[in-house]
């Protein structure tokens, strides 16, 4: 329990609280110490009726309508509509079919995927493969024998051997560039 204000502690008596007469009496007093406050406002604008642009079928407009605004209705037609006002479909297709025809550019067509040195691509396969064949032998077949393993361990061996003896030797004597700088 919360500890009052006045530090008494005891709960609130309902003696504490004005009777409901004094409140709507009191209320009255701030009411009338208010006064007169109805300035000088204008009367609402009487409903304005403009075209329906949703047809006979949709409700009126029944709220005040600038001068400037001008409705149109269904027999009147659509507005042109230019820029960024336009309708979508249609006049993008064309722009799109405009575009296509002034655009000249032809794709290359793509090279092989293994356009390279076969020997490489078979040294790739087998640096990059073997491990991941040994791991699941290992884990799949236990009593895979160990002629297996060992032959995949040369191979793999034999696949890396390649890879290095087919690196560069020296620098092309072109080639200027320091490599990277810091």
């Amino acid at each position: 329990m919360t500890a009052r204000p006045d530090g008494t502690g005891d709960l609130p008596d309902d003696d504490d609280h004005e009777p409901a007469d004094d409140l709507a009496e009191r209320w009255n007093e701030i009411i009338a110490e208010l006064g007169d406050l109805d300035l000088d406002t204008p009367e609402p604008a009487a409903p304005v009726e403009a075209a329906d642009p949703a047809g006979a079928a949709g409700p009126s407009v029944t709220y005040p309508v600038a001068p400037w605004v001008q409705g149109r209705s269904p027999e009147e037609g659509r507005l042109d509509l230019s820029g960024r006002d336009w309708d979508g479909t249609d006049q993008i297709d064309a722009a799109e079919a405009e575009m296509d025809e002034r655009d000249h550019f032809i794709p290359p067509d793509p090279g092989p995927i293994f356009g390279g040195d076969p020997l490489l691509t078979m040294a790739w396969l087998g640096v990059a493969g073997i491990p991941i064949a040994l791991v699941i032998i290992i884990i799949a077949w236990r009593t895979a024998p160990s002629l297996l393993l060992q032959v995949g361990g040369v191979v793999f061996a034999l696949c890396f051997l390649v890879l290095v003896w087919r690196m560069p030797h020296h620098r092309d004597e072109s080639d200027d560039d320091p490599g990277a700088v810091v």
